[in-house]
């Protein structure tokens, strides 16, 4: 009787590291869902204050106003906020490697530096791998990219943008922004 006891215990031991081990293989195989910004932090010396993503993707594809943003809506005039729904709609088109080479020349890494310092992904830290990273994955959708989906690739929950070096970067604001108009 014990024999037949201990040939049990191993059948259903066997049976637990069989489910266990095709859990263990399911969850390798399923995709899981990926770390992207879900807000934006706003730093402008002392001040700090947030904002969803989904807010900013809403007055994208409808134009209305959601009540977190429209706090911020009150400091731009309509002009200003119909280029900001117009630029987070435009599509860019880049090859995603002839792109992925560009940020690794001095040109290319010289842009992220500086626009890493204005997008962050900690308070004291560039975002130059961040923005890297953020905009080879969303260039490899053939039908284009937008810059929210690159806001969707930010491998952080939150994007910090310094306000007040975004306008120290008189290139970046003088010329076509070389990543987005690197048609290829």
């Amino acid at each position: 009787m014990s024999k037949n006891i201990g040939s049990q215990t191993i059948s259903t031991l066997l049976y637990h590291l069989i489910f266990l081990g095709l859990g263990l293989v399911l969850a390798m195989i399923i995709p899981q869902p990926s770390l992207s910004a879900e807000k934006i932090r706003f730093i402008y010396g002392p001040f700090h204050c947030s904002l969803s993503v989904d807010s900013l993707e809403t007055y994208s594809q409808t134009g209305q106003i959601t009540p977190e943003f429209r706090f911020y809506t009150q400091f731009f005039d309509s002009k200003t906020l119909a280029q900001l729904r117009h630029w987070l709609q435009k599509r860019f088109y880049s090859n995603q490697i002839e792109l992925y080479h560009y940020t690794r020349t001095p040109e290319g890494k010289q842009l992220l530096q500086q626009l890493g310092t204005v997008f962050k992904t900690h308070s004291a830290r560039n975002g130059f791998y961040a923005l890297r990273a953020a905009l080879l994955q969303a260039s490899s959708n053939d039908q284009g990219w937008t810059i929210l989906d690159v806001i969707h690739q930010f491998p952080t929950e939150q994007i910090q943008i310094n306000t007040g070096d975004l306008f120290k970067i008189p290139k970046f604001w003088s010329e076509p922004a070389p990543l987005a108009n690197h048609q290829l």
